[in-house]
């Protein structure tokens, strides 16, 4: 027993399935753990209490284990190694009646769900499972990386998990029929597939499809595995908003746009180019409103000289739809935003239609009052110059869109002052006598073009921390004063 409990002590503090073998390394029994130290552990400190485990323990000689990343995962493993080896003990310990079961139903669009009982016989069952609610919660992830039906009976028209990118609608759409079976096919294939981590399952899928030159279900699991990384952190729930927002948020958004489809993925252009020689361009993704910091990209402006937000703008829109039409780009946004206001926004306009992207959304939210305009006008060919949306400050829709705004201004920011700090290029402000590399570096932090800094009267400018009034008047004439 002494070797047992020195293999227990080295055992990590994380989630994972153990196996119990006997002297011939055969293995009698199969569990899984929240934190696999503590659990193997109790079966040396408790055995006396419960007589079938005293049995079980004076067979076993030697445990292993297997690292999982979530208790979720551990528990799917689990089931998925009982059923392959059968352990004796697994049988006598428990009692399949009492635990439930994963099904996939018989219907022509199959739903997935928990039961306790094997009475449709044309359903495919998998489990038993040792714990209810882990099980849910796998459903649940399950039904979020693979969009499949969750209504009872489908539905006339689409409802809520449509809109939120969880269900593909087959209520409204039978002909996805093909896409659908996919869909079900990858919950058999992992539910049966006795890998240990979502994660692994959709990583070897992605690199299968890779191999075979499959490159957009290469993508899909790409995008799954994306997905799962940032539901493991936050789920989303619907009656618990994240910081007030929350997927009411899209909705709104969906209704004041007039979209027909929920806008899950929405990107926002930011320039930033108060250096005269190395103007920079951001851009963030946001993603059923929270960022998606794989598909955050900065922009160094290569075609435009001198100050020139419009054309910088540009240039950064059409990089990333020319790589959205050469396959590069993999994040294809619902809306596409800008930082600024009408002019801006007409600019990205010219983009749009350039590249045969009409049908894209498209609005600008300028800083002064937060106004935020349509680019839709301008989009179909009308001369109107932006269409006010006339969004309630306090509606959330409207506190959605300034945290994009805002994400991507600290985005754009930070990149230009990581190309300063590395020395890169030069700026306007060394031309400014008694400005020095301190007060420089508080400029940037406030203001990001010089068009803004311009317009920020002396008090403002004195205001700053570092900066007197004697040098914001400095630098106020460098600007407004006549030259000489």
């Amino acid at each position: 027993m002494a070797h047992l409990r020195e293999t227990v002590n080295n055992m990590p503090l994380e989630p994972g399935v153990y196996f119990m073998k006997d002297a011939e390394g055969e293995i009698l029994y199969i569990g899984k753990a929240k934190v696999l130290r503590n659990r193997v552990r109790s079966y040396l400190i408790n055995k006396m209490q419960f007589p079938k485990i005293v049995v079980l323990m004076s067979h076993v000689q030697r445990i292993d284990y297997v690292e999982t990343s979530t208790e979720v995962d551990a528990l799917l493993l689990e089931a998925q190694l009982v059923r392959q080896y059968m352990p004796k003990y697994n049988a006598e310990l428990k009692d399949d009646k009492s635990f439930p079961l994963l099904k996939i139903t018989s219907d022509a669009f199959p739903r997935l769900v928990v039961t306790r009982n094997r009475k449709d016989k044309s359903a495919i069952y998998y489990g038993p499972y040792t714990d209810a609610k882990l099980l849910r919660e796998a459903v649940s992830l399950m039904n979020d990386l693979f969009p499949i039906r969750k209504c009872r009976r489908l539905p006339k028209t689409a409802c809520l998990y449509y809109h939120i990118g969880q269900c593909i609608a087959p209520c409204i759409k039978p002909e996805v029929k093909p896409e659908y079976d996919a869909l079900v096919d990858e919950v058999r294939q992992f539910l049966g597939g006795g890998k240990k981590s979502f994660v692994d399952y959709l990583n070897e899928r992605m690199q299968q499809a890779a191999r075979e030159f499959r490159f957009e279900d290469a993508q899909f699991f790409k995008e799954q595995i994306a997905a799962l990384g940032k539901l493991k952190k936050k789920r989303y729930s619907l009656h618990k908003p994240e910081g007030g927002i929350g997927l009411t948020a899209t909705l709104e958004l969906k209704r004041i746009l007039g979209m027909e489809k929920l806008p899950e993925k929405i990107v926002c252009f930011d320039v930033s180019n108060i250096q005269g020689d190395q103007a920079v361009a951001s851009r963030v993704a946001f993603q059923r409103e929270l960022p998606d910091k794989i598909n955050y990209r900065r922009y160094k402006i290569r075609t435009v000289k001198g100050i020139n937000d419009y054309a910088m703008i540009q240039e950064a829109v059409r990089r990333m739809l020319v790589g959205i039409k050469e396959g590069r780009e993999s994040f294809i946004p619902d809306v596409i935003m800008i930082d600024g206001g009408k002019g801006h926004l007409s600019a990205a306009a010219e983009v749009l239609k350039e590249q045969g992207f009409e049908n894209t959304e498209l609005i600008s939210i300028a800083k002064r009052f937060e106004t935020i305009y349509s680019g839709k006008k301008l989009l179909a060919g009308e001369v109107d110059a932006g269409e006010d949306l006339l969004i309630p400050r306090d509606a959330s829709a409207n506190h959605l869109l300034q945290k994009v705004r805002d994400e991507a201004h600290r985005f754009a920011i930070n990149y230009h002052r990581t190309l300063m700090e590395k020395g890169v290029g030069k700026s306007e402000l060394d031309e400014i006598h008694g400005i020095g590399e301190k007060r420089k570096v508080e400029l940037l932090k406030h203001f990001d073009s010089l068009d803004e800094l311009k317009r920020a009267g002396v008090e403002q400018l004195a205001g700053l921390p570092g900066m007197t009034r004697s040098s914001a008047e400095t630098v106020w004439n460098y600007f407004h004063a006549p030259k000489s």
